[in-house]
């Protein structure tokens, strides 16, 4: 779960379209009144990485993660003393019973565990996503009007851009507007019982839908 929680993502590069709409308007105005194009950068990785908000997400998944790992342990610790009890309780099973929880304490070493695992990896890495996106979201308003005052009729993604001058860049200008109206983004908390819950919901009403 480790990874670098400020990549962008085609999800939200998607947002700098959406700020940008307007752009593309005039752009098309700009072009057919023969003007040379208006060009503005912005990095939507330095608006979540440096902005107040942005700036709490990092410890935020520090803790949300810590849980996480902390019942992954003892899931893995429960199965270890359950193998441990079977060990030595084995010989006093009947053979179906045996036979029963050896299969049982198989499949959830093999398949249970690493299951759970990768699930938990792929709904933190989704709340991270979320954070991100809220903050670009609270953004785009911001960049809206800082592009409609300059005329802009480009606007591209730093991350696309190999050079640009200072005066391009509207990205600390983005960033001081957004600070004023947006101090923090809650990380939403990811537990294991609670992911627990739901598999087993969606289980049963699969298994109701059979039924009909």
């Amino acid at each position: 779960m480790k990874k670098q929680f400020f990549a962008i993502t085609g999800a939200i590069a998607l947002t700098i379209a959406g700020a940008a709409s307007v752009a593309a308007i005039n752009s098309a105005e700009a072009q057919s009144a023969q003007k040379a194009p208006v060009i503005l950068v912005i990095s939507s990785a330095q608006i979540v990485s440096q902005s107040k908000a942005g700036k709490t997400i990092p410890e935020q998944a520090k803790k949300v993660e810590a849980s996480v790992v902390k019942e992954l342990e003892a899931e893995v610790n429960k199965l270890k003393k359950d193998i441990e009890n079977y060990q030595k309780n084995a010989s006093l099973m009947s053979d179906e019973v045996r036979q029963r929880t050896e299969q049982e304490l198989q499949v959830r070493q093999q398949y249970g565990l690493p299951q759970r695992q990768k699930i938990v990896s792929q709904v933190f890495d989704i709340a991270l996503q979320n954070a991100q996106n809220k903050i670009l979201i609270a953004s785009q308003p911001i960049m809206k009007d800082i592009i409609e005052k300059r005329g802009a009729t480009i606007v591209l993604d730093k991350s696309q851009v190999m050079y640009s001058s200072v005066e391009t860049d509207i990205t600390q200008e983005v960033i001081a507007a957004l600070d004023k109206k947006m101090k923090t983004v809650e990380v939403e908390k990811v537990s294991l019982a609670e992911i627990e819950k739901k598999l087993q919901e969606m289980a049963k009403a699969q298994a109701a839908n059979k039924k009909k």
